[in-house]
């Protein structure tokens, strides 16, 4: 449930991640969808205003259109694969508060990159002949080198956040006027959208016929999305806007995939160019640009953190109260697509706008409309155990109050979802149960002291006939206030437990590859999908905890030497930061890990 456990953050290379989102795009991707461009309300903007913005366009920046013409000429002469390399490729950043020299970057990209913020900065500006009509945001298209994410409050809580920028970040204009001087200290958290380019229109992001698979500029992208959803608070899809060579698309990523506009040209189509970005910067919402529609900024008045803005959250189900959050995420998920969870501590917000009543965890996921609900889980429990996470209250996400649809990735397509789709549901809980992450113990009697009382919590349900599966690092947490609850740690997320009747779902839908047993590792390597999850598939998963923490704990001690740190990081990373099942699967088979048992006394 917290989000420093999450292994793939810490050692996220570039061959893998692009492998890894390839294959996450493979089968979820909709390319040449027209819903995309209608989801963007393009033909809400005035036809005068793009007829005389085109028109002042052409005129005023003749010169730099030609040069960016003349660039995408010459890159079409080579090899995409060969402007590739030439690209830079911002995972190669050492440190993301540092600029690349000059002979690491791509001059061909510098130059497309400075001749486009030119053209996107004419439309954004350009005035209509009614204001009234322009719109009530005020965004703009910055460049990324002056949008570095050094300080933001995202690395507070992100454990290894990974270090991909796209070329036009679209940030809010300041008081100002001048976005630029702000934009070097916004993160993703404060981004609305991007923007990626490539040189040459041979870079599309449409697949070859031959093997279906997405094209860097896609992964590129994904891997921003990835960042944007991960970051940016409550965010439930993510826009991006591709431009290679002299063709352009817009992209949406959700939790169900992502979809793909037809491609267009820059100079052949302008009046839609125009429309895409005009559109993005001054008229859609921050709700139509992703933000969860039942929640919302909070007021200065009960900002709780001055690093980190708060926000009010509808009433959960039919349970009157709404909720404030307090501080930034304690959790939130890397993954592109599946639950995508975010966890926050929140208090209660009384009738008065004032907060009241005990903090508490907030969490909000997707779930398949084909899986029972958490909170129908939690509910089916008999009895109470102070090992497992007191439930408050749970229930599908609706867009407002009262409201009989539900928040669904079909929702957010604008698309009818019939009685037998599949779709992704919002799902939002509340716990009563605080806590702090396992690996920060302050003695190892309380560490076995807070996994026991997590594994009688285990035995409790599986007594009952649920399976939690999935047991992870972030998932048993040490109690905030063990007397008061009568145990030194808690389980909590029963986000993918099953109960009896569910006897048949498949391993393929269980747990977190890094925690999971070799059992089912293996299954999951060769492909066996009949393979049915145990409670003894679960207590492995314990030991594996068990392991992570105590590295953790090694990696944070004082007194170990920076050799043995650097040693204890290597065996770290091989057994809890692998993305693959067959080099999980592979460490688990020689047991490795099993190595720093020899550290144990530099705790």
């Amino acid at each position: 449930m917290f989000n420093s456990q999450d292994p793939s953050r810490i050692n996220y290379g570039t061959s893998a991640s692009h492998a890894t989102v390839q294959a996450e795009l493979s089968g979820k991707t909709a390319f040449s969808d027209n819903s995309v461009l209608v989801q963007l309300r393009i033909d809400d903007v005035d036809s005068h205003f793009v007829h005389n913005c085109a028109k002042t366009l052409k005129e005023s920046l003749k010169e730099d259109i030609r040069a960016l013409r003349k660039i995408v000429k010459r890159a079409e002469r080579k090899h995409p694969k060969y402007l590739e390399h030439e690209v830079l490729d911002d995972l190669d950043y050492p440190n993301p508060r540092e600029v690349l020299p000059k002979d690491r970057r791509s001059y061909r990209q510098e130059q497309v990159q400075r001749h486009l913020s030119l053209v996107l900065k004419h439309i954004q500006c350009a005035p209509e002949p009614d204001e009234a009509k322009a719109g009530d945001y005020n965004r703009c298209f910055s460049h990324r080198v002056l949008a570095t994410d050094c300080g933001t409050p995202e690395k507070d809580y992100t454990l290894g956040f990974p270090n991909f920028y796209p070329d036009f970040i679209l940030t809010r204009m300041t008081q100002l006027g001048n976005p630029l001087a702000d934009a070097r200290t916004r993160g993703w958290h404060d981004r609305d959208g991007f923007v990626v380019i490539r040189p040459s229109s041979r870079q599309h992001p449409y697949p070859a016929p031959e093997d279906g698979l997405a094209r860097p500029i896609l992964t590129h992208a994904a891997n921003c999305a990835r960042l944007h959803l991960s970051a940016r608070p409550f965010l439930l899809f993510s826009v991006c806007l591709l431009v290679f060579g002299g063709d352009f698309c817009v992209c949406i990523f959700d939790r169900a995939g992502a979809r793909v506009s037809p491609k267009l040209n820059m100079w052949r189509d302008l009046d839609t160019f125009i429309r895409v970005v005009r559109s993005m910067t001054r008229r859609l919402t921050d709700v139509e640009l992703g933000r969860d529609p039942s929640v919302s900024p909070a007021p200065l008045d009960l900002q709780t953190s001055l690093n980190y803005p708060a926000w009010i959250i509808d009433p959960v189900g039919s349970d009157p109260r709404r909720w404030c959050t307090v501080g930034a995420p304690i959790w939130s998920s890397l993954s592109l697509f599946g639950r995508g969870t975010f966890v926050w501590y929140v208090r209660e917000l009384s009738p008065t706008g004032e907060l009241s009543g005990p903090v508490m965890i907030l969490k909000s996921a997707w779930r398949s409309s084909q899986r029972d609900p958490e909170s129908s889980i939690y509910q089916a429990v008999r009895g109470d155990h102070p090992g497992l996470a007191k439930y408050v209250v749970g229930a599908d996400v609706v867009p407002f109050p009262g409201s009989l649809e539900k928040v669904t990735t079909h929702y957010l397509r604008q698309r009818p979802l019939k009685s037998d789709d599949k779709t992704e549901i919002l799902h939002r809980i509340v716990i009563g149960t605080t806590g702090r992450p396992i690996w920060m113990y302050d003695t190892e009697e309380q560490l076995i002291d807070g996994l026991i009382s997590a594994l009688e919590a285990h035995k409790f349900l599986w007594d009952q006939k649920i399976l939690h599966r999935d047991i992870s690092a972030g998932n048993v947490l040490l109690s905030d206030y063990p007397e008061d609850v009568g145990a030194a740690g808690f389980l909590t997320d029963l986000d993918l437990a099953s109960i009896e009747a569910d006897a048949e779902i498949k391993s393929t839908e269980t747990g977190t590859l890094q925690f999971m047993s070799r059992r089912l590792l293996h299954s999951l390597s060769i492909k066996d999908a009949s393979l049915v999850p145990t409670a003894a598939d679960d207590v492995e998963s314990f030991f594996w905890v068990l392991v992570y923490a105590v590295f953790r704990k090694l990696l944070a001690a004082p007194t170990a030497n920076d050799e043995e740190k650097t040693e204890v990081l290597t065996h770290f990373k091989s057994t809890f930061c692998r993305t693959s099942v067959s080099d999980i699967t592979t460490n688990r088979g020689t047991l490795l890990v099993l190595r720093w048992l020899r550290f144990i006394p530099e705790i």
